[in-house]
């Protein structure tokens, strides 16, 4: 990019480096990779969400959805999705670092690089939502300064509640 170009807006360019080799690309050609390893591992083994369906979910086009392939050293660790705008900050829909590369710092890398994308879009807030039995994703989003706002009942499966989580990245109006 030459010193006359604009950087992209917020969660808009073609790729980002996140440093030590770690990439997000754009999730196309690698939807159907995606969609096998996820529906192998929790959460989405645990509610028997099918291969075909997170295909899809990784096909689908929406102009406020941001889906990106996590590359690590090239190899594909995992993807991230954000949906923006949402409530003064960006809302993670999805993030998986798959098992052969969880451990790495990956995951706060990734999230440390939304919560600057929210900041550069003027946000004040990143938010999520994790299921209450999820106690490895729970303590890692409270790790990172996620707070519990309050739980949604029969959101995603029925039986189960989401909590739904806000980490503060400015005061409003800051």
């Amino acid at each position: 990019m030459s010193a006359a170009e604009p950087a992209p807006a917020p969660l808009r360019a073609d790729a980002y480096d996140l440093g030590s080799s770690l990439r997000l690309v754009p999730v196309d050609c690698h939807e159907a990779a995606l969609g096998l390893a996820l529906a192998a591992i929790d959460p989405w083994a645990r509610v028997g969400r099918p291969a075909a369906s997170l295909e899809a979910y990784w096909r689908r086009r929406d102009p406020t959805t941001f889906r990106f392939a996590i590359l690590a050293d090239g190899a594909l660790a995992g993807a991230v999705a954000v949906r923006d705008p949402f409530m003064r900050g960006p809302y993670l829909e999805l993030l998986a670092v798959l098992p052969a590369f969880q451990g790495r710092g990956i995951g706060r890398a990734v999230m440390d690089w939304l919560a600057g994308e929210g900041l550069k879009a003027g946000g004040t807030n990143l938010w999520l939502c994790v299921s209450d039995w999820n106690a490895p994703a729970r303590a890692f989003y409270e790790g990172l300064g996620f707070e519990a706002v309050g739980p949604i009942p029969d959101l995603a499966v029925t039986g189960t509640t989401e909590i739904f989580l806000r980490r503060r990245l400015a005061a409003p109006g800051a």
